[in-house]
């Protein structure tokens, strides 16, 4: 069922080659037996041993986000499996893993996944809200504790500057975490057919609401004024930085 459910919120947000709506770019494990199981209690006691004997204050914090992970994505399968107060509690437990990580930190690399993290919870929360009928007050506390985290995170708005040939610039203010991903909002929020393709290396524009590379003019990307060194997907934002996506002349 979990599996069912990562590949509806894939490719239920690609239509026709435009993209309809932006997942957080981030991994949630698969969770194993769910808590419905009559042996859920040998992986809780296996958790809680695997937590007693990891050494070391970020190890412990890794351990926490996976159980945090795990546990989102179990609530998930519950609640669309129709188990609503299950997979309400099943969710309250995530949250409480996921607080102990962020209140543990780490070094940068594990704060930037943690950011991620964040970002992703909050995205499965508000999937899961509509579904959970008589039971909105816990999905809305924990989206309040969420937003504090974005917030201790500085997961908070960019200005994004789309350049089209000859046409001058258009600014606007999103959330996003990668270059790409600011981009991937505004034609969203715009309504622009947005078309890139997958390298090794990450992702490379196509084209956005119709203006397509080509051999002399393509999509370059700039952060606070210095160009790309890397993939927009693979190009970490922080609040208040200025992303600007220019069709301009390819530099040989």
């Amino acid at each position: 069922m979990f599996k069912k459910l990562m590949l509806s919120l894939l490719f239920g947000l690609v239509f026709a080659g435009k993209v309809m709506a932006q997942p957080v770019d981030y991994y949630l494990p698969y969770p194993g037996i769910l808590p419905d199981h009559p042996l859920y209690w040998l992986k809780m006691v296996r958790d809680r041993v695997g937590l007693l004997i990891t050494v070391g204050n970020q190890a412990k914090a890794e351990k926490l986000l996976l159980y945090a992970d795990k546990r989102l994505g179990a609530a998930w399968a519950l609640i669309d499996g129709n188990k609503v107060p299950l997979g309400v509690s099943t969710l309250t437990k995530a949250e409480k893993y996921l607080e102990q990580a962020v209140i543990r930190g780490g070094d940068d690399s594990f704060k930037t996944r943690l950011g991620k993290a964040i970002l992703k919870h909050r995205e499965v929360l508000l999937l899961v809200r509509p579904k959970v009928g008589s039971e909105p007050g816990n999905i809305e506390a924990m989206l309040m504790r969420l937003d504090q985290f974005k917030q201790q995170f500085a997961l908070g708005q960019v200005t994004a500057l789309i350049y089209f040939e000859e046409a001058g610039g258009e600014e606007f203010k999103v959330e996003a975490t990668t270059a790409y991903e600011a981009l991937e909002k505004v034609s969203v929020e715009q309504d622009w057919e947005l078309t890139f393709k997958d390298y090794d290396f990450g992702k490379m524009v196509d084209s956005v609401n119709g203006v397509a590379n080509s051999k002399a003019k393509a999509w370059i990307f700039y952060v606070n004024g210095a160009a790309g060194d890397r993939a927009a997907d693979k190009f970490e934002l922080k609040a208040g930085d200025k992303v600007e996506w220019k069709y301009e002349a390819v530099k040989l």
